[in-house]
Parts: structure tokens; C-alpha cells; sequence
């Protein structure tokens, strides 16, 4: 019976003993937290003012935190830069009536010469030396054919670069992107008379197109003085329009062709010699029909030929005369052909006054030599010295 009564107490001492150590555990733990508590609180808080959010970074990253992959790309990948835009001051404005007096086309500058008027303008603005109309004319008159084409060989001997377009909304488009353009309106424009150039140099800030025109008449009864001043609609400049030449000027070469005249000698070859508005249109005739498809220089040599006749006494006296001398010059039958141009006109001029083509002592020509005192070549005629 006592070792049942033992075993018993010892039992309920072991029952104490753990209720009482884990009721001790339990207190310990809460006390152990409760004073670990507002540490915590403490660390999160000053976390929180601390760190910034990463989408909201407060410093610039340093060259140092950017990877050279990057750096390199950027260095090597080309920035698009918008094309210059070309304001009306940036190119001269020139006007054909300032040039009554110098021949071209069917009459003068002032009356037929608004595509050298305009071209002179672009060539001045592409390659920033100063052209005048009289310039381009005395260039142009040299070649043949439209105007048109003249406008396109001159802009190629000049080494301009251009393109002709193929539509209005092609010119119009370029002009927007900083390009100018030489447009051609017609009898269906705003510009009376038709075949009319002009020169389409930028944009305005409402979007219209900025118009330089060669014409400087008075345009009132026609409404285009307030384009002009303001700027033309798109409607304007298709209403009538026959064709553009576009110029882009970031694409012209580094050192590009001046064309200087070459200046006439201070003293003329043939002083005193003034020709006739009669004898200046039979000799134009003469050339027209003797040497219209031989280049410049061989029209004009045709020219000297008759005046170094005249000049050297061993001919008929007069340039009547020189040009109807029998078995001469075989073309003289059908001089009531001959629809002479500028070119030939010119050809004339600078025969009279120079830079001379020939020797003044050269007096001959035709397809074949006429004698063994051979000066040269030009196209298709042989040049001789006098016998």
C-alpha cells in the first residue's frame, strides 16, 4: 500500500513540475516579445523614409553605374536631324525689268527671261556665290532648245543638283522639307500671260508656301500681291501648274563650278564698226541657217569670219554685200527661213566685242578645207587662213 501511495505523490510532484515550467516558458516568451516589439517598429520605420521607391529614383545615374554597351550604342547610332528650313530672306529676290536691254529668249530679260531670273536666284542661294539674270542669260543663250531645258543643262554645267518633279504634291512636299523648287505655271495660273517661273523658297508659319516671282508688275487686279505678302495655298500653285525643278542644297559638292565670263578685251577688234538693226538681223539669219546645230563657239565664229572680211580690205565693203558675194555662202537662198534665236544674236555680240573665237586673219570656212592654211575645227566647218 505505501509503495502505491509513493508512487503516486511522485507522479503529482512531475504533474507540477511541468505545469510549472511551461506556464514559466509561456510568460518568458510574452515577455520577450512584447520587449522586442517596438524595436521592430523602429527599423521598418526608418526603412521607410530611407529607401526610395525604385520607381521614383532621386539621383542621375553616374557614367560610372552606365554599361559601356550603352555608352557605344549611343555614340554609334545616328541622330535624324530635321532637314534646314529655308526662309524667304534666304534667297535673293531678283526682278526681271531691272534688264530691259539685254537679249533673251524672243525679246529681253524683262519681257521673256523669268527662267534666268529664277535660276539666278537658286544659284545664288545653292552655291552662296552671287549670279545675276544677266549672269545665267549670257550662259544660257549659249545652248539651245525651251527654256526649260536650258534651265536643266546650266543647272548641270554649274554642277547644281537637281530634280524635276514628278507632281505638284512632289514639289510641294519637297519645299516642306526644306528643299526649294523652280515651279513653271501656266496660262491656268494665277499668273497672268502663262509660262511664267518662279521660286518656291519655304513655308510660312500657317503652312502656306512662300513665293519669290521674277515679275515685279503690278498684280492687284489679279489678287497675287497678297500671296506674294503672305504666302500661296496649295489650291494657288496647282491651279495652273506645269512643272517643277526641285534643288537640294545639303546635297551640293564642297567646291562647286563658278562660271566666270570670260571678260571681253578693253579695245573691240573692229573699232567703229555698228551694225544696223538690218545687218544684225541678215547676219542672225545667215547664222541660223549656216550653223544653228554647230556649238556656240562655231556660231560665232561664222560671225567673226564675215568681219574679218570686212576688216581686211581684200572683200566686198559692206556686210550686204559680204553675205550675197556669189558662190560664198550657200545658204543665202533660203535665208526666207531662218527664225533666228537668242543664240544667234548673241553669237553676233560676242563676235563684235569679244572673247574672240578666231585670229582676225582667218576669213574662210565650210565642211572642207578650202585651202592648205588650216586653222582648225569647229563642229563640222574647217576654218582657213586668207591665201
Amino acid at each position: 500500500m505505501t509503495r502505491y501511495i509513493k508512487t503516486a505523490c511522485l507522479i503529482v510532484v512531475v504533474a507540477i513540475a511541468l505545469v510549472s515550467a511551461v506556464f514559466f516558458s509561456y510568460k518568458c516568451i510574452r515577455q520577450a516579445t512584447v520587449d522586442a516589439a517596438p524595436e521592430e517598429t523602429t527599423e521598418m520605420a526608418e526603412a521607410t523614409e530611407t529607401v526610395p521607391p525604385e520607381t521614383e529614383p532621386t539621383t542621375v545615374p553616374t557614367e560610372e553605374t552606365i554599361p559601356e554597351e550603352t555608352t557605344a550604342t549611343e555614340e554609334t547610332v545616328p541622330v535624324e536631324t530635321e532637314a534646314p528650313k529655308v526662309t524667304i530672306d534666304a534667297v535673293p529676290h531678283y526682278h526681271q525689268s531691272e534688264y530691259p536691254d539685254i537679249r533673251y529668249g524672243n525679246g529681253t530679260i524683262a519681257t521673256s527671261g523669268s527662267s534666268v531670273a529664277a535660276l539666278a536666284m537658286v544659284a545664288t542661294y545653292m552655291t552662296d556665290h552671287v549670279y545675276t539674270p544677266a549672269d545665267i542669260a549670257d550662259y544660257a543663250v549659249q545652248y539651245g532648245g525651251s527654256h526649260y531645258k536650258r534651265l536643266e543643262k546650266v543647272s548641270d554645267l554649274m554642277q547644281i543638283p537637281w530634280k524635276r518633279a514628278l507632281n505638284v504634291n512632289e514639289a510641294l512636299k519637297a519645299v516642306r522639307e526644306g528643299k526649294i523648287a523652280i515651279a513653271l505655271m501656266g496660262s491656268r495660273s494665277v499668273f497672268p500671260g502663262g509660262n511664267h517661273f518662279i521660286v518656291l523658297t519655304g513655308v510660312t508659319e500657317d503652312g502656306k508656301i512662300w513665293v519669290l516671282d521674277p515679275d515685279d508688275r503690278d498684280y492687284s487686279a489679279w489678287g497675287v500681291g497678297e500671296l506674294l505678302e503672305n504666302g500661296f495655298p496649295d489650291g494657288k500653285l496647282i491651279a495652273g501648274y506645269e512643272g517643277a525643278w526641285i534643288y537640294d542644297k545639303t546635297q551640293m559638292p564642297e567646291e562647286p563650278f563658278i562660271y566666270e565670263p570670260e571678260p571681253a578685251p578693253e579695245e573691240s577688234r573692229y573699232p567703229g564698226l555698228e551694225l544696223t538693226d538690218a545687218e544684225t538681223k541678215l547676219m542672225a539669219d545667215l547664222i541660223f541657217m549656216e550653223a544653228q546645230s554647230e556649238p556656240f563657239e562655231g556660231q560665232q565664229a561664222v560671225a567673226e569670219v564675215i568681219f574679218n572680211r570686212l576688216k581686211s580690205g581684200n572683200f566686198q565693203s559692206s556686210i550686204n554685200s559680204i553675205i550675197y558675194a556669189k558662190d560664198q555662202f550657200a545658204a543665202v537662198k533660203n535665208l526666207y527661213l531662218a527664225k533666228p534665236t537668242d543664240t544667234q544674236y548673241k553669237a553676233i555680240e560676242r563676235a563684235l566685242n569679244g572673247p574672240y573665237v578666231l585670229p582676225e586673219d582667218v576669213v574662210f570656212y565650210a565642211k572642207f578645207a578650202v585651202n592648205k592654211k588650216i586653222w582648225g575645227t569647229i563642229g563640222s566647218h574647217i576654218f582657213c587662213y586668207s591665201y
